[in-house]
């Protein structure tokens, strides 16, 4: 039938095509640039453009040529086979912007890595190039071999002049794509370090500690060797080199370095700390103590605190540190910590100035002196941590320190000088234990629970004043019904029985604490 009207199949096919196909193309593509309108997304200007521009322009190329038969080498065929490539370039180019913004949105959650906008554009680069090919050599039949040629020449000699910019851009390519660090890691290389803040594809700018920003060109970089703190893990070992004493027993030292990790702000308690001997030599020995941090930027600050706690934790565990004397036969640290030590009637004297001791006689002031130690603890420091077996009573000599229940940080006790700790009753429900903090650089004076039980069985009155004590500071903290049993000091086997006090109330038997419901 086709042949009766003059016609191909093909161009029959065409016709139709306009006729039918077209329209519903159209009516389609309206409705989901409707659809996409609403939404606010952004692939409503590539449906836009199709629907508007690139249907028209192949439906009009469509019947130039195919239906009248229009010569494709004819001006107007070539003009609208131009169009056509140009929108259709233009449509790829806007769904790639779209593909390219949701990738930036996601880079943007947290955990997510960043994409360069370098890379971003070679896609683009390479959509315009092949369009533009396609479009001189198939449409136009432009012979482009003695333009490259001449490219090629020009290339080489721009390449010989621009060699150093043309290096920089290749290792901002290759630093890229391979990714060694993101932007906010924290990396190292050729001495230098700080946090990354930007890279392109000239260069990378990076903050250090002291809050400058240094411009690195990439060519520098990727001859680098790079140090990334940040990947794969933010883990980091902190490596502190230090000497003590060698008259000190390496458990002892070792000990003592542990105790000053544990305490040190920012230390991981998994993994461990860990201390290994590096140097045996009299009269010093070498330690390494290593510590484990989740930020390497907090490194510097962890090294600086652990240092002063190490001075803390050697007085208390009685672990000299090395001194700067130049004549090692006339320097004894053993013979100046024992010249140090408080004598017993010293330990005596600070005792009897505890309001809860003041009353003893001598002999069991001396009993109790004999059986003491002296202690220092640094301010922030936990005197008396939960969990930890430990029946001793402290005398704070000096210093003001805190009781607090970690459950109820409302709840706390203060202490000044005289007072005692080390009488904290709880209840028998699953609290948490009090806590004890040094508010400021403390002296305590620790008295064994032995010798204090000893004393106190000779002195009924002072068994009810350290009953009264602890059940007032129980209550203080964590107010109980009245079915809950709170723990005494004769159940924890401290003293002998308690008889009922002689005179004054609870408050009274707080000693210097009848003020103490507010930090000092």
């Amino acid at each position: 039938m086709s042949d009766l009207l003059g016609i191909s199949f093909v161009q029959l096919l065409a016709i139709m095509s306009l006729i039918l196909v077209l329209p519903t193309l159209i009516i389609v593509a309206g409705e989901v640039e409707e659809r996409l309108r609403v939404r606010g997304s952004l692939l409503e200007k590539p449906v836009a453009l199709v629907r508007n521009w690139l249907l028209p322009l192949a439906a009009a190329w469509g019947l130039v040529v195919v239906v009248v038969g229009l010569d494709t080498n004819s001006l107007l065929a070539r003009l609208l086979a131009t169009g056509l490539l140009v929108v259709l370039t233009v449509a790829v180019l806007q769904i790639l912007r779209y593909l390219v913004d949701e990738k930036r949105g996601r880079s943007k959650i947290p955990g997510a890595r960043n994409v360069p906008q370098l890379l971003m554009m070679v896609p683009r680069l390479l959509i315009t190039l092949v369009a533009g090919w396609f479009l001189f050599t198939a449409v136009w039949n432009v012979d482009l071999s003695g333009l490259f040629a001449a490219l090629g020449v020009t290339s080489l000699v721009v390449s010989l002049a621009l060699q150093d910019t043309l290096s920089g851009l290749a290792s901002g390519f290759l630093i890229l794509g391979d990714r060694p660090f993101s932007p906010g890691d924290w990396i190292e290389f050729g001495g230098t370090e700080g946090r990354v803040v930007d890279t392109n594809w000239r260069s990378s700018r990076i903050r250090n500690r002291n809050g400058d920003l240094i411009i690195v060109p990439n060519s520098t970089l990727s001859s680098a060797t790079i140090v990334n703190f940040d990947e794969p893990a933010r883990l980091h070992r902190v490596v502190v080199s230090l000497q003590v004493a060698y008259s000190n027993p390496p458990s002892n030292a070792i000990a003592m370095l542990l105790a000053a990790a544990r305490a040190t702000e920012g230390v991981l308690e998994d993994p461990p700390p860990q201390v290994r001997v590096t140097q045996i030599d009299d009269p010093l020995m070498g330690y390494d103590v290593q510590m484990w941090i989740d930020d390497y930027t907090i490194a510097p600050r962890v090294k600086s605190e652990f240092g002063a706690l190490v001075w803390y934790q050697s007085h208390r565990m009685g672990v000299p540190l090395p001194s700067p004397a130049y004549d090692l036969f006339h320097h004894d640290p053993i013979q100046e910590a024992i010249d140090d030590t408080l004598s017993v009637d010293e330990l005596a004297e600070r005792i009897r100035r505890a309001p809860m001791f003041s009353g003893l006689d001598d002999l069991d002031l001396r009993q109790l002196a004999e059986a003491a130690h002296p202690d220092r603890f640094r301010r922030g420091e936990i005197m008396l941590a939960p969990g930890v077996v430990n029946r001793d009573i402290y005398v704070l000599w000096q210093g003001r320190a805190q009781i607090f229940a970690p459950d109820r940080p409302d709840s706390f006790i203060g202490l000044s000088d005289g007072d005692i700790f080390g009488i904290v009753g709880r209840s028998s429900r699953k609290q948490a234990p009090p806590e004890i903090l040094a508010l400021t650089d403390c002296e305590v004076i620790r008295i064994d629970a032995e010798a204090a039980g000893a004393v106190a069985s000779r002195n009924t009155e002072l068994t009810e004043h350290l009953d009264q004590l602890m059940i007032s500071r129980a209550r203080r903290l964590n107010p109980l019904p009245d079915d809950v049993r709170i723990v005494t000091p004769e159940a924890l086997g401290f003293f002998g029985a308690a008889t009922p006090a002689p005179n004054g109330s609870i408050d009274e038997a707080d000693g210097g604490e009848r003020d103490a419901g507010a930090p000092t």
